[in-house]
């Protein structure tokens, strides 16, 4: 979930992903409600088998057994709906996963077995991502297996998302209506609601990510991701180090939308400010001692967003 809160153009991307039906998705839900209710918590007994086969590193069986609660929720749907009614590949919450995310998990690869049977590190981060991916899409389709259930929290953000579809078709047509340089006041009443919806939308992503953050998987993907931080650290390349951290994607307007919700949001945007500087002008002119302190403001930066992060 990591690039939709830092990817560039991040809202642009959902208003424009096809989204599920969304009589479907009502179906859907209210019949993983009823399942749920019959068989006393079948997918929550499920995902606490793949914690606890992940607590003890054991990735490949954890991946197995995400991917077998998989195909007992999508059988479960396509004898209630009938396999030809169905289309579960359009997401029914483009912020929560995505089409080509659903596809991934729903059509895996044919070297499946030799992902999870494998021991290598890109392997490893690889299966941890797909037992994410796998937890998202049923929470999407409304099946348990979140340790803080979300559903509240993603049907908010349904809403909002909606709503701000039919704002920007609004202002779309608007402007296609309006002549001259002036703003009409339905226009500034639009995009003011806009940057309401906007601003709120990306508050609940932030604690839908939360939420996730304390599925074990995150956690253990995104440090075996930062290790390369730590190995360019230990290295004593700590220019390296802060430009590897600093990732990529348009981070100050991510930041700017998020500024409350950080620590020390001002040092960090210093931080990434100066970091953008230097790769768009290839400018290296960082100090070792500056370096370190981006990468620890970064890391702190992502401790905040429910991310840990050890340091050397």
């Amino acid at each position: 979930m990591e690039d939709l809160l830092f990817g560039g153009e991040w809202l642009d991307d959902l208003l424009r992903e096809k989204a599920g039906s969304p009589h479907l998705k009502k179906q859907v839900r209210k019949h993983m409600r009823e399942i749920a209710e019959s068989e006393n918590g079948v997918w929550e007994s499920d995902w606490r088998d793949v914690e606890a086969l992940l607590r003890n590193g054991k990735v490949g069986d954890a991946l197995e057994k995400a991917m077998s609660s998989l195909a007992r929720v999508r059988n479960e749907l396509e004898k209630a709906f009938g396999e030809g009614r169905l289309d579960l590949e359009r997401s029914f919450s483009p912020f929560l996963i995505r089409g080509r995310e659903i596809k991934r998990v729903l059509y895996p690869p044919e070297d499946m077995e030799e992902l999870a049977c494998s021991a290598d590190d890109l392997d490893t981060v690889m299966g941890l991502e797909m037992i994410n991916d796998i937890r998202r899409l049923l929470a999407s389709w409304g099946a348990g297996g979140w340790r803080e259930e979300p559903l509240e929290l993603i049907t908010r953000l349904d809403k909002d998302l909606e709503e701000l579809r039919e704002c920007q078709a609004l202002l779309g047509e608007q402007e296609g209506e309006e002549q001259g340089l002036e703003f009409s006041d339905r226009e500034i009443e639009l995009a003011d609601r806009i940057a309401t919806l906007t601003t709120r939308f990306a508050g609940d992503l932030v604690d839908l990510h939360l939420l996730n953050a304390r599925n074990p998987e995150v956690p253990m993907r995104f440090n075996l991701l930062w290790n390369t931080v730590r190995q360019l650290e230990e290295g004593r390349n700590e220019q390296a180090a802060a430009l590897e951290g600093l990732g990529g994607g348009e981070l100050l307007q991510r930041i700017d939308l998020l500024y409350d919700r950080f620590s020390d949001a001002e040092q960090l945007r210093q931080a990434v400010d100066h970091l953008d500087t230097v790769i768009r002008d290839r400018d290296g002119s960082l100090r070792d001692e500056q370096a370190r302190s981006y990468v620890e403001t970064i890391a702190s930066a992502l401790a905040g967003l429910g991310l840990e992060i050890d340091l050397p």
